[in-house]
């Protein structure tokens, strides 16, 4: 039961994650986007929907064996503080995406769902680079990940290369559109801050074609 009951929970959480998504790409992704980024820290509350998809495996498994008390007041306000601290939550994780399109940039969020709309003008920084080889706590960034911070003018600062999504092919790849976008960025003079320290690490998980890619966004000032 343990490990059928582990199997069931991962399944789910793999298809809560697809839904999630499709639902996003369905509600906010126009024709003509390039990129879309599904945002940190956001992305990474799936992993919190997997720890409820245990609590409640274990809830009913161990309901038999329960003592059956009587629904308390205080179960009530219990279950029902539950339900919506999770409506909460899954409305901030489905409004957590940024799209990128050939003319701006538009970044939905909880307090803005309808999306707030950038030009391009109004990116003020570009800072990218490697990770490096340091701790990181789990499920949050690795050794050798790259990543691509633009800063806005009102400070909102957004990694277009933190779970990109969207693409159909090697030319859509995010790291592809990424090095484009910069090249386009860099022309119109956006302050940029970029280091070639850790680079050897992207080798490790990443093919050559991308790793280049890489190279040229790095490299380019």
């Amino acid at each position: 039961m343990y490990i059928l009951g582990s199997l069931l929970v991962l399944i789910l959480s793999f298809c809560i994650f697809i839904l999630i998504g499709f639902i996003q790409y369905s509600l906010f992704v126009p024709d003509d986007y390039v990129l879309w980024v599904f945002k940190y820290p956001y992305s990474r509350y799936i992993i919190v929907i997997v720890f409820y998809l245990f609590l409640v495996f274990f809830y009913f498994f161990y309901k038999e064996n329960r003592e059956k008390d009587p629904v308390t007041k205080k179960r009530k306000k219990f279950w029902t503080g539950f339900i919506i601290l999770n409506i909460i939550g899954f409305y901030i994780i489905f409004t957590s995406v940024t799209v990128v399109t050939d003319h701006k940039i538009i970044d939905h969020s909880f307090l803005h769902p309808q999306g707030r709309e950038y030009e391009f003008e109004e990116i003020v920084k570009i800072e990218t680079g490697v990770r490096g080889n340091r701790y990181y706590f789990p499920f949050t960034h690795n050794r050798g990940d790259f990543y691509y911070k633009i800063e806005l003018m009102d400070g909102k600062i957004i990694d277009l290369n933190d779970e990109a999504s969207g693409y159909e092919d090697e030319d859509d790849h995010p790291t592809f559109v990424l090095n484009k976008l910069d090249a386009r960025l860099v022309e119109m003079g956006v302050t940029k801050v970029s280091s070639m320290d850790n680079f050897d690490y992207t080798t490790e998980s990443l093919d050559r074609m991308y790793t280049d890619q890489i190279k040229s966004i790095l490299e380019r000032k």
